[in-house]
């Protein structure tokens, strides 16, 4: 009788767990699909904000921190909102890898000066190289926001000195951008935000945050403009990125502050305040000081 009630209550307890099994099986799927629904539905529906905007406002919701903002939205709602202000603290030192890679990416254009998918590979392959070394450099380091937020401002003067040098060629025949440029921008972006936010459990904080200085949005956008035009036209585009990169750090420094004091989804709406108001002020000098 024992033996028969211990039968009966394993099969049932192999059930359950089969049952429990499935039902976090569904519940990841679930969460996979609504990450890369948000994420595409935010990126299309900017960027075609963007360009049925004026020139003032396509350039505040282009230069807003989108992959960033999506990546701190899932972190936070699966692992916490103090995981994703503690990640918010490593993206801010994580950037000066960003500088890396469109440093070389528009280095390598520029001296190539190829357009079209031939043109695309040796950028991206010294880009990624140059941005993978700097950011296992950077993982070796424990850096607070007293240090990195410095560091971030001398290391948008260098590159900008360094870049400098590269080509100011116009884009003179623009091209105008389908479904299909849209869809591969949105494609690229939400397939970056899903593999960060997915190993952001097993790497931690510090790596999540690291990575997701990763130029997100950027990167795919980098490849349309040069499979379209040529590397001189690139360069001349990544010439102007270091100045817009205060608008992901005042993003990074609102969550920072923000996400303990009043919570993830407040924190993360003063952090796109944060981030429109520095593009809002630097667009704002911009045009002053070139009217003078």
């Amino acid at each position: 009788m024992l033996l028969l009630i211990y039968r009966v209550a394993a099969g049932r307890g192999l059930a359950f767990s089969k049952l429990v099994f499935l039902d976090n099986d569904r519940a990841m799927i679930t969460l996979l699909l609504l990450k890369a629904i948000v994420s595409i539905a935010i990126v299309v529906g900017l960027s075609i904000a963007a360009e049925r905007a004026g020139p003032r406002l396509a350039g505040l919701l282009i230069g807003l921190p989108l992959g960033a903002g999506m990546v701190v939205v899932f972190t936070g709602y699966e692992q916490g909102a103090e995981f994703a202000a503690v990640s918010a603290v490593h993206m801010v030192p994580g950037f000066l890898t960003t500088f890396v890679f469109i440093y070389c990416y528009g280095a390598i254009a520029a001296r190539q000066n190829k357009g079209g998918l031939s043109g695309i590979i040796i950028p991206t392959l010294g880009a990624h190289v140059a941005y993978g070394a700097a950011a296992w450099g950077l993982s070796q380091f424990q850096i607070p926001l007293v240090m990195s937020v410095p560091m971030l401002c001398v290391g948008v003067v260098i590159v900008h000195r360094m870049m400098a040098s590269l080509p100011d060629n116009p884009i003179t025949a623009r091209v105008t951008f389908g479904w299909k440029v849209l869809a591969f921008r949105a494609g690229m972006a939400t397939t970056v935000i899903v593999i960060i936010t997915s190993i952001a459990g097993q790497v931690g904080p510090q790596w999540t945050g690291i990575l997701t200085a990763y130029p997100i949005t950027l990167f795919p956008l980098i490849l349309v403009l040069h499979i379209t035009y040529a590397g001189a036209e690139v360069a001349a585009v990544l010439k102007h990125v270091p100045f817009a990169m205060g608008s992901v750090t005042s993003f990074c420094l609102a969550i920072v502050f923000a996400v303990p004091e009043f919570g993830l989804w407040w924190g993360i709406l003063l952090g796109y305040g944060a981030a429109a108001t520095y593009l809002m002020t630097f667009s704002t000098i911009s045009r002053l000081v070139r009217s003078n």
